[in-house]
């Protein structure tokens, strides 16, 4: 099977102001690709994070995340796309066996409204042969986990990855895994060590 793990930059962040002329309400948008993988503010002195994209404004266009979830579908048997609970729309309508699963962050940090995000949404495009309860394993939809502060703004824990892969019914040695958008090196990491796991399980 051909899977893939995408987790690009996410897009931008919209809220509605009431500061124009009469009181009048008016839509407003931040890039987080540009502020946390290009050359925007990131609220701090390193000019450039260590996963600096020179294309990261690309992702401020909702249609460019559409088509990559359209070019999974086309390229891959299985996939995972990590976003923001606000993101999820600039999907569209998701395959019909699509399933969307839930990242808790205990440690997710606070931001400019009100209200604290804690948790992010996967979603999961299960391979066919692999979606009934006799296939494998079974797999929790929800995932508590703290996100790493390793440099890397979107870095996930390797707990994240495996869970991810799990639900995807990886099969260490049979499967190819695709990082789209490579970072730190987690998926890798991961994939390898599912793998070296299974090779020591099946040697004993």
């Amino acid at each position: 099977m051909r899977l893939a793990i995408a987790d690009p930059p996410y897009p931008p962040l919209y809220s509605e102001r009431f500061d124009a002329a009469g009181g009048e309400s008016r839509i407003v948008s931040r890039s987080r690709s540009l502020r946390w993988y290009g050359d925007g503010s990131r609220g701090h002195k390193d000019p450039a994070p260590a996963d600096f994209h020179p294309e990261a404004s690309k992702w401020d266009d909702l249609g460019a995340h559409r088509q990559l979830m359209l070019d999974l579908i086309d390229k891959y048997d299985g996939w995972a796309i990590a976003t923001t609970p606000d993101g999820l729309g600039a999907y569209g309508a998701l395959p019909v066996s699509a399933r969307i699963m839930s990242w808790v962050r205990p440690n997710g940090m606070p931001g400019g409204g009100r209200l604290i995000s804690r948790w992010e949404p996967v979603i999961v495009f299960v391979p066919e042969a692999r979606r009934a309860r006799s296939t494998g394993m079974l797999v929790s939809d929800v995932l508590v986990a703290a996100a790493p502060r390793i440099g890397f703004a979107g870095a996930k824990p390797p707990e994240w990855t495996r869970w991810v892969l799990d639900a995807l019914g990886y099969a260490p040695g049979a499967d190819s895994v695709t990082d789209v958008f490579p970072g730190s090196g987690s998926v890798a990491a991961a994939a390898d060590g599912m793998l070296a796991f299974a090779t020591a399980e099946g040697a004993s």
